[in-house]
């Protein structure tokens, strides 16, 4: 596994997405085994999970120039 400063921010947003976030908060099941897709546009990163037992679908999207809030992001991971 290479070190936090090998990896991109949005990596490092993605890691966090599938560790943290895997609850579904419509009916509170736990995807242990789930991870988040990424896709990117150029201009924007959406990040989504759905949950596999109720279908919910959860998504954060960041603006590839909203700096300011992919480094708070990537900041509470550290």
């Amino acid at each position: 596994m290479t070190a936090n400063g090998s990896r991109s921010p949005f990596e490092r947003l993605k890691e966090h997405y599938d560790h943290e976030e895997l609850v579904c908060r419509e009916c509170g099941f736990e995807d242990e085994d789930g991870t988040w897709d990424a896709e990117a546009d150029g201009a924007d990163i959406v990040y989504t999970h759905t949950c596999p037992r109720c279908g919910a679908k959860r998504e954060h999207a960041l603006g590839l120039s909203d700096r300011e809030t992919a480094q708070e992001h990537v900041q509470e991971q550290r």
